[in-house]
């Protein structure tokens, strides 16, 4: 059986997050997602005859009267089973260290198919879900969609491919671009000049050249040479080293890797046995770099990337892992401050907590993991984040991330 931290600490944790700034001055906004439903009388006619929720199928976590599903792979294959399990776990972490009387969340399985997805939150809905947190996978979030926005139903997707988003549909995962952008800029700042990049051909790879080549342009850099490569046998080495030519002829003198896993170093290493040692490149990578393989790799010191502040989710961590007895994947944050968000949200603003005009705070929220980020009307996530340096004893920070936001938010 889990055990859980204490009442002090959940006093704590919560004073931390709603005094904090979780919660800035609010904004005034149109309308639910542009819509005339009424999202109210909607559930009331969910509702029992003495004001309570019908029945849930699925595990319930929490015991407040606010219901807030969970869409997660639960019986899908490989990653999606586990990354299930520690959302849930995350979820109910979260409600016991603030608040297990403020909503419940209804764990539904998504299967890991859009299909399945759209079932589980037509089911949802059915019992009073009033925000849907999830699905996980990108291909599942307009099937989900399709169904909470004809019912006003706000969701928050892990998914990290911004193309899904859309108003209503926030993505709440780490998505490339703002990472990417916030690298070069740092690089550029540190005198880099010529770039040249590495893109996979996958999914990643035209989402990441494109931040790429708007955040050089930005700068006003020059991109010298995009080399894009197939996973099949040693094409990702073959076409560092050509790269690596480059940068040992002075043309190019950064190099940025969206790619991390098991590839980044295999890059990494070839681009570097190609320039001679008299020869420097900075070595500029994305978010995903954020990965103790990468950290444990001495080719990378020395390489930058940016991500969320590294503190919040290493007390985030070591506290699951004193609960659930081993530590969680590093996605398992977004369902914590997901979670926490939906809570405090619901302690703040009775009878509105879920509406647009909350969600889309243009000030903003500090996740307790994660750190500050805001959602965007037009269904984006921004994140405040650092810029790291892969040093021999692991990252250092050698630009903090912003401590809040400050202007209007883009993609209104």
């Amino acid at each position: 059986m889990a055990t859980f931290v204490n009442t002090k600490r959940k006093i704590r944790v919560a004073l931390a997050l709603g005094m904090g700034g979780l919660l800035a001055a609010c904004a005034t906004s149109s309308s639910n997602f542009g819509t005339d439903f009424d999202r109210q009388a909607g559930l009331n006619n969910q509702l029992g005859a003495d004001g309570t929720l019908p029945p849930a199928n699925g595990r319930v976590l929490g015991e407040g009267q606010i219901r807030v599903a969970l869409l997660v792979p639960m019986t899908a294959q490989g990653f999606g089973a586990l990354a299930a399990e520690n959302f849930t776990n995350a979820t109910e972490l979260a409600l016991r260290e603030f608040s297990e009387k403020t909503i419940n969340v209804v764990v539904k399985d998504t299967g890991g198919s859009p299909q399945q997805a759209a079932a589980a939150a037509q089911e949802a809905l059915a019992e009073g879900a009033q925000m849907i947190i999830g699905p996980v996978f990108s291909n599942s979030v307009p099937a989900v969609a399709s169904i909470a926005r004809p019912s006003g139903v706000p969701v928050l997707s892990f998914s990290n491919s911004a193309n899904v988003a859309s108003r209503g549909v926030n993505i709440f995962g780490f998505t490339p671009g703002p990472g990417i952008d916030r690298a070069i800029r740092y690089a550029g700042s540190k005198g880099s000049k010529s770039f040249a990049a590495l893109i996979p051909n996958s999914a990643l790879g035209p989402l990441a050249e494109a931040s790429f080549r708007q955040s050089v342009a930005a700068i006003g850099g020059r991109v010298v040479s995009i080399a894009r490569y197939d996973y099949d046998g040693s094409q990702p080495q073959a076409k560092a080293q050509e790269v690596g030519a480059l940068v040992a002829q002075g043309q190019v003198d950064s190099v940025f890797v969206p790619d991390a896993g098991d590839i980044a170093p295999q890059i990494i290493t070839a681009l570097k046995q190609a320039v001679p040692s008299t020869r420097s490149v900075r070595l500029i990578g994305s978010g995903q770099w954020d990965d103790p393989r990468i950290f444990r790799n001495p080719a990378f010191e020395g390489a930058i990337y940016a991500a969320p502040n590294r503190d919040g989710y290493n007390k985030f961590a070591q506290r699951y892992n004193q609960v659930y007895g081993k530590p969680p994947i590093r996605l398992a944050s977004l369902a914590y401050d997901a979670t926490s968000l939906m809570i405090v949200l619901v302690q703040n603003f009775p009878g509105d907590f879920f509406s647009s005009t909350r969600l889309t705070n243009p000030s903003g929220f500090s996740g307790m993991a994660d750190g500050p980020f805001r959602l965007l009307r037009n269904g984006q996530v921004q994140r405040a984040l650092a810029v790291y340096e892969v040093g021999a004893s692991g990252p250092r920070i050698v630009n903090p991330a912003p401590r809040a936001f400050s202007g209007a938010a883009a993609g209104g």
